[in-house]
């Protein structure tokens, strides 16, 4: 076991916190870069492709944002975990400050949302390109509409469906104060706890993990589906474009393989655990926030994938330090 039961988890609170505030520098600094990148100094036209390497950095900037001033921390114990906050940003009330989890969380699930809708963008422009009609005009909105709507989903179905009982609070409270030295009284959040005393589901809880899990999977199949039938099938089609097009095509997708697994190991795995422990009631204590702490950099290994695969961003990233070296 990583974590012995005497053990405090202040340290590791700590070091969840240092994380997150390297995870807003590290995100904001190169989601800026790709923004400035993609708006004044790229010159291929991507068509409504544009809109989507705009929004994916816009959501990670706001996420690390959020996490550096809410600085949420996670634990796992048992049967149950909880996700909460002792932080009391613009000296905001106990209810707003979990609203504010409630929104950190719903800009995750956006995250996610919107790296499936850009892997359906890049299968259809190989493979259907007139279903592309949907990303043009007005109806781009329709796909940040999508993620958004999956944002709601998320947050809300937390919290209403982890708020905190009083079973709930007999479960974590000694341990809070046992393992981070806090007051339970002073904490805002989320707690799941999978059974009750008796052994019984507690299935408002359970479907909490239901909701969660039918979001995640109903992404990642997206992301899976689209990267393996152009992994399979994409040489074949691209044949029939210009070079310039088909080089395009395949940095593209070089970017999209890339993109499925740094969100598999970053994104999905940390929160697939920590939703899925509480159902085995394994006897484990986890300080989970130094897990979770870590979704922050996604946003920013994913801009840094972006910069160094696709060659246009190579040249736009060289022109610009030019500009800047010459002044």
């Amino acid at each position: 076991m990583f974590f012995k039961d005497s053990s405090s988890y202040v340290h590791y609170a700590e070091i969840a916190k240092n994380i997150s505030e390297f995870g807003f520098l590290f995100t904001s600094i190169l989601c800026f870069i790709l923004i400035y990148l993609t708006t004044f100094e790229v010159t291929r036209n991507f068509g409504s492709y544009k809109y989507l390497l705009l929004i994916f950095p816009v959501f990670g900037i706001v996420f690390a944002t959020v996490e550096m001033i809410v600085n949420p921390n996670a634990y796992s114990h048992n049967a149950g975990y909880i996700f909460y906050t002792t932080s009391r940003p613009f000296h905001l009330s106990q209810n707003a400050t979990a609203w504010m989890l409630v929104f950190y969380s719903g800009v995750y699930s956006c995250t996610i949302s919107n790296l499936a809708v850009q892997f359906l963008y890049r299968y259809w422009a190989v493979f259907d390109e007139k279903r592309l009609w949907i990303f043009k005009g007005w109806r781009f909105l329709i796909c940040f509409l999508y993620s958004t709507l999956f944002g709601f989903q998320w947050g809300l179905g937390a919290y209403y469906l982890d708020q905190v009982d009083d079973y709930a609070k007999s479960y974590f409270e000694l341990k809070i104060m046992q393992k981070f030295s806090v007051d339970f009284s002073d904490i805002s959040g989320f707690i799941l706890v999978a059974y009750d005393a008796n052994g019984s589901t507690r299935w408002r809880n359970v479907c909490c993990t239901i909701n969660m899990t039918f979001i995640m999977v109903f992404q990642y199949c997206i992301i899976l589906y689209c990267a393996v039938r152009m992994y399979f099938e994409m040489e074949s089609k691209v044949q029939i474009l210009s070079p310039s097009l088909r080089n395009l095509h395949r940095q593209f997708f070089k970017t999209l393989v890339l993109q499925v697994v740094t969100p598999t190991v970053t994104l999905f795995v940390p929160v697939t655990v920590l939703i899925y422990l509480p159902l085995f009631d394994l006897q484990l204590d986890l300080p989970f926030g130094i897990f979770t702490s870590t979704l922050s950099i996604y946003p920013g290994m994913d801009a840094i994938i972006v910069m160094y695969v696709v060659h246009d961003y190579r040249l736009a990233m060289k022109s610009m330090v030019q500009k800047f070296t010459a002044s």
